[in-house]
């Protein structure tokens, strides 16, 4: 993907195909997937936790070049890389991808998480810190033209959680609220993902 009018056709054409049911077992491992950048580095985190205990029981960091500047709405052009280098170093499966961005609480109803969802065929779940448009109903809802998205608010701080792919919005609000920690306000897998893209030290 390289223009934007082609990425937006794109997000129009899959759209339609994100499944907003539960296409889920039982949830054991949940993997959370993070970039963040310095210069024109992209640095890429993928963790994998036990859904039980929170326990990390693997996580990788990738660096890669990226030439694409954000643009709103088209956060999958500058993230979808450097996201899925990361998740397919993990080189192990997962029951449940935990994506930093939005899924159907978007303009054309197809963020970032919805693109790796079906790119990877795995249930997944946006999260993003801020957001990116629609109306708040109540204080709890999100609005475009239907219920997109809801919010979950911990430490005074909100996350605006959407449907990714294969997933209800109603399980995705539950799953995501029993990731988060005693005393933190991210689901655990994002957190550390989080944190661990933030790391400057060198990448072998």
């Amino acid at each position: 993907m390289t223009r934007y009018t082609d990425a937006v056709k794109l997000q129009e054409k899959l759209a339609p195909i994100v499944i907003t049911k539960d296409k889920l077992n039982k949830i054991q491992t949940v993997c959370g997937v993070d970039v963040s950048y310095k210069n024109n580095d992209a640095y890429a985190a993928a963790v994998i936790i036990d859904a039980k205990t929170l326990e990390v029981i693997k996580q990788v960091r990738k660096k890669i070049k990226v030439k694409t500047p954000y643009v709103p709405g088209l956060m999958m052009l500058r993230e979808s890389k450097p996201a899925l280098s990361a998740i397919k170093s993990l080189k192990q499966d997962f029951d449940l991808l935990l994506v930093d961005g939005n899924g159907r609480l978007h303009p054309r109803k197809c963020g970032l998480a919805c693109y790796l969802g079906i790119i990877l065929d795995k249930p997944t779940i946006g999260i993003a810190k801020s957001l990116l448009g629609g109306k708040i109903s109540g204080s709890s809802v999100i609005l475009y033209d239907e219920i997109l998205g809801g919010i979950i608010e911990k430490k005074g701080k909100k996350i605006f959680v959407s449907v990714g792919h294969k997933i209800s919005l109603k399980t995705a609000l539950k799953i995501t609220g029993s990731l988060v920690k005693e005393g933190q306000w991210l689901p655990e897998p994002l957190r550390l993902a989080d944190r661990l893209s933030k790391d400057r030290t060198e990448i072998s």
